[in-house]
């Protein structure tokens, strides 16, 4: 499949700010690169609006993925609210006959469970411009509310935002039948041998020189 990865705002333009300043262009970038690489990782075809942060229309990001002629649209964002308690996931879709509806609701329901916070489930809309113009069968995923101070704090944390990109990335590809390819396997690399141990000491120092600071004799 062909996924067309759209990371919200960038630029001139940050998004919903955190009380302590936290960006949502910066918070759905470093989400979207994980699942980025999730996806590639599983052999899928990725294409993104943006991979650093800069601004694009609307205009440019559905007129993009349609330019790529993309099988899925995966718009990324975080939520905000006046009301600072506010919390909980939610995906938007164009209507309910869309082919990612039943997608939708299984990234709703893992994403709660996944980072703990409440399934305010799939909603309808026409009014979203990247949902609307877009040829492909859409979505825009609202992660959290980036104006809770709770979430905000959550998202400096490392963990925190690879756990939501995994959760993304595992339904994601579950939908289209595969699953996050995780790859812990060491590769030793032997360079040489030898009868003389002085030799493999000056061999092992020499690769500690160039860096190779986990080099042993064995």
């Amino acid at each position: 499949m062909k996924w067309y990865l759209d990371f919200g705002h960038g630029g001139k333009d940050p998004g919903a700010l955190g009380t302590n300043s936290t960006k949502e262009s910066d918070t759905v970038l470093k989400i979207g690169m994980i699942i980025k690489n999730n996806l590639e990782e599983a052999f899928e075809k990725v294409i993104t609006t943006r991979e650093t942060d800069k601004y694009y229309s609307l205009d440019y990001r559905s007129q993009n993925a349609n330019k790529y002629n993309c099988d899925y649209f995966i718009s990324l964002h975080m939520n905000s609210s006046t009301n600072k308690s506010a919390k909980g996931c939610e995906v938007w879709v164009y209507d309910k006959s869309s082919k990612v509806y039943p997608l939708a609701k299984s990234i709703c329901s893992n994403l709660s469970k996944t980072i703990n916070t409440p399934n305010r489930g799939v909603k309808i809309s026409k009014d979203f411009f990247v949902l609307r113009k877009t040829k492909m069968p859409a979505l825009l995923i609202e992660i959290d509310f980036i104006s809770n101070s709770v979430v905000e704090n959550n998202l400096t944390s490392p963990k925190y935002i690879k756990d939501i990109a995994d959760s993304i990335s595992s339904s994601l590809l579950s939908f289209v039948d595969k699953s996050i390819i995780y790859d812990n396997a060491l590769y030793r690399v032997c360079i040489g041998a030898f009868k003389n141990k002085t030799n493999a000491v000056n061999l092992k120092n020499k690769a500690i020189s160039k860096g190779f600071n986990d080099t042993y004799i064995i």
